[in-house]
């Protein structure tokens, strides 16, 4: 099995052009388990107040419109940091489940450096899996472990299960979560690369470069992390 690079958590184009997401779907990590489709949720009360303040602190920069859960969950979202180096921590019921994050490097390398991206070179050769959409990902297995890769645009996915019990073939199943819903809903577009990444945890983190700028987004569900990314504004 390859050695994958580990995507920092700080952190269109195959014959079709992929814009970012269609149907929404759980993920639970259960690949037994078809996905089904959920409804978007949007910021709460608390929530919406708390991205009003947090707005006037960073000025121009782009906020989930979408707090990631139900729409009857109430979220409150903390800021700490500045302009140039923030992370927003989301919180229901006192525990964050997801946060936003920008980190500013000195040079527009650096900041490539800590995408995560995954060249489509990593995977030549290995067997190939159709993920939907004309997109082809290819899996990489080992020690009951599975890697499935997949490169559009200027974004990678990586997704991560196993070959045996509950998380067996999860990769697949998140990789095509992943393809569905970006046919419909927009990811942001990054100046240099992005990276989607979905743990075998049921975590996920998004990230993408803005310059000298890195931008992510870690959630506990690849649902939460697909909706909160593509609601920028």
């Amino acid at each position: 099995m390859k050695a994958w690079k580990k995507i920092l958590p700080a952190v269109a184009v195959l014959g079709l052009v992929l814009t970012a997401c269609g149907q929404k779907k759980s993920d639970n990590g259960d690949a037994s388990s078809s996905t089904s489709t959920t409804q978007t949720s949007k910021m709460s009360s608390s929530s919406s107040s708390s991205n009003d303040k947090i707005s006037n602190k960073l000025g121009n920069e782009k906020l989930p419109q979408t707090n990631g859960l139900d729409s009857n969950q109430s979220v409150n979202a903390k800021l700490d940091g500045n302009k140039e180096n923030f992370t927003i921590s989301y919180l229901n019921n006192g525990s964050t489940y997801a946060t936003y994050t920008k980190h500013s490097y000195e040079s527009n390398s650096a900041a490539m450096q800590q995408v995560g991206y995954q060249a489509a070179s990593n995977v030549s050769g290995l067997p190939s899996v159709n993920l939907g959409y004309n997109v082809i990902g290819h899996s990489d297995k080992g020690a009951g472990q599975e890697y499935i890769q997949a490169n559009f645009g200027n974004w990678s996915l990586l997704t991560h299960g196993s070959n045996f019990g509950k998380t067996k073939g999860a990769a697949t199943t998140k990789g095509k979560t992943v393809v569905n819903y970006i046919q419909n809903h927009n990811l942001p577009v990054p100046d240099g690369k992005g990276s989607i990444s979905a743990e075998i945890d049921g975590s996920a983190t998004i990230t993408w470069q803005m310059g000298n700028d890195v931008y992510s987004i870690k959630a506990n569900s690849l649902t939460t992390a697909l909706e909160m990314a593509t609601s920028l504004k």
